[in-house]
């Protein structure tokens, strides 16, 4: 027998995982920002450091967090599709 279509407990857990990673990856920006902006330091280096940080780099783990939540929210519709195409088919049909 060939199984046709996706392994929803595979994708929830692709969401789950998703998601905690995202969850980690904003503490972690969080934790940083307020590293780099106490940072001890006065002059125009520190100011082009803080506003390389950010301008880009915070920037980018922002985006980067968006991006997760627009994956695990296709990989959650994915799995809420393939249940309703599943029960349509159900047993004996």
């Amino acid at each position: 027998m060939s199984v046709v279509g996706a392994d929803v407990a595979a994708l929830r857990n692709f969401v789950l995982g998703l998601n905690k990673r995202s969850r980690e990856i904003t503490e972690t920006t969080a934790r940083l920002t307020a590293l780099v902006e106490g940072i001890p330091w006065v002059g125009p280096d520190r100011e082009r450091f803080i506003a390389e940080w950010n301008g880009t780099h915070r920037p980018g783990l922002l985006g980067l967090i968006g991006d997760l939540g627009d994956a695990a929210r296709a990989a959650a519709l994915a799995a809420d599709k393939q249940e309703a195409a599943s029960a349509d088919k159900g047993p004996g049909t």
